[in-house]
């Protein structure tokens, strides 16, 4: 039985706080390059730790390849409804035994159909995921209670300011025509025709025009498993006749929505942003982090805990592969819509004209040096953040060296980013709302 005293040795002294130490380098995990026998790309990232694997199957058959709304997303989410030998309700079965878990994202420029699954099940799980990829057959019945039950949700979302408030920003930053706008009518989900569905299916999906990035458990048996499912039945990439859209943004200014009955106003305040490869990248996520990329930002001491206008506001920076945006987002009482963006004018003005504190500086710095930490903690962590970057003809040690920038960054360097990048003549502002 233990004592007292020895259970006092081993209780932490309250009275005394835990010594601080530097945050640690990222630990990165080496990726190895391989080809299918068909001549496709396959990455993996192997931690024997592990007992499960997960492949991502990556194509170029994003929203910026559609020929019309809602192909490119009605076309992924379908491949799961039935193949040539399952429906389905036999798809689901198959993964449920196995317990293994399908998933289909459609994103911008990409489109991913992703397998996470125990490698003791691996061969018949693969096997069920090539089949997806290359025997779907898309049925007409399933596709119409899809397109109903989209439809549904849109006429949801139309009621919504902040929905109503991300449109509106998207078509006057890309133009409303550009794919990046992704702007949608009610009458697209009526319009949309099964043969356009299977005509992209066929295009996009069914071809050898894709990446595979394998992580987890990856032994030599896998990559056997997988070159044998997906070498000889992705067909070859068609030819191709893709016209690169245009962007045709409007000038820059305030963009009021008009929505009635609103409670609150949502508000979008941007421009474009700054891509991952521009030397001032790393700079720049710290600057926005100090304007409004974390709890204890500038825009939330102000406008939540001190105004009380909001709940929340946050700044944000995305890249794509063409273009990438900087926004401000945030709702607030419609009352207090233009007291709201007056206080984003004044936080970004100081940092335009008053270097940041050595102290507000270095927290941080180390939060944003931990957020990245956190972003790449893992083999399945690692491999997402690979997936993003090779499309910049990058890897992980992208994040190695934008520590180092940040740790190198000053507040002289801060303020000319915030000169630079936040005219506010450049800005579109978005009200959404009464």
């Amino acid at each position: 039985m233990v004592s007292e005293k020895e259970k006092l040795k081993y209780m932490p002294n309250r009275n005394t706080a835990p010594s601080i130490v530097p945050l640690s380098a990222p630990k990165l995990l080496t990726s190895e390059h391989f080809t299918l026998d068909n001549g496709t790309e396959a990455i993996y990232l192997h931690d024997p730790n592990q007992e499960v694997f997960k492949i991502d199957v990556i194509f170029e058959a994003g929203i910026y390849y559609q020929p019309s709304p809602l192909i490119a997303a009605t076309t992924i989410n379908m491949l799961g409804e039935g193949t040539l030998h399952h429906n389905a309700e036999e798809i689901a079965g198959i993964f449920d035994y196995y317990g293994a878990y399908i998933d289909f994202c459609c994103g911008l420029n990409k489109s991913e159909v992703s397998l996470l699954s125990l490698n003791k099940y691996a061969e018949p799980t693969v096997r069920m995921l090539a089949e997806l990829l290359t025997e779907s057959t898309i049925p007409e019945k399933e596709l119409e209670i899809f397109l109903t039950n989209k439809r549904q949700e849109f006429l949801v979302n139309q009621e919504k300011t902040s929905y109503l408030a991300r449109k509106k920003f998207a078509a006057v930053l890309f133009g409303a025509n550009h794919p990046y706008a992704n702007q949608i009518r009610e009458q697209d989900y009526t319009a949309t025709t099964l043969q356009q569905i299977r005509s992209f299916y066929q295009k996009y999906i069914h071809t050898r025009k894709c990446r595979l990035v394998l992580c987890g458990n990856i032994n030599d048996s896998l990559l056997k498993l997988v070159n044998n499912a997906f070498s000889y039945t992705l067909a070859p990439a068609p030819e191709e006749d893709f016209h690169t859209p245009i962007f045709q943004p409007e000038k820059a200014g305030h963009y009021p929505v008009y929505k009635a009955p609103a409670v609150q106003t949502s508000i979008r305040i941007g421009k474009t942003g700054v891509s991952l490869t521009d030397p001032d990248y790393a700079g720049f996520m710290l600057l926005n982090t100090i304007l409004g990329g974390y709890f204890g930002s500038r825009l939330m001491s102000n406008i939540r805990e001190n105004k009380g206008y909001t709940y929340g506001i946050q700044s944000f920076n995305v890249c794509m592969p063409q273009s990438s945006y900087w926004c401000i987002t945030t709702e607030v009482n419609k009352e207090y819509t233009q007291a709201t963006l007056q206080e984003v004018e004044k936080e970004i003005r100081r940092l335009q004209t008053e270097p940041v504190p050595s102290e507000e500086l270095q927290l941080v710095k180390n939060f944003l040096h931990g957020d990245i930490l956190r972003e790449i903690d893992g083999v399945f962590a690692q491999a997402d953040a690979l997936k993003h970057k090779l499309n910049y003809g990058l890897d992980n040690r992208f994040y190695t060296t934008m520590i180092e920038q940040i740790k190198a960054c000053t507040p002289a360097e801060l303020k000319q980013l915030a000169q630079k990048y936040w005219q506010p003549e450049e800005m579109y502002v978005i009200t959404a709302g009464e």
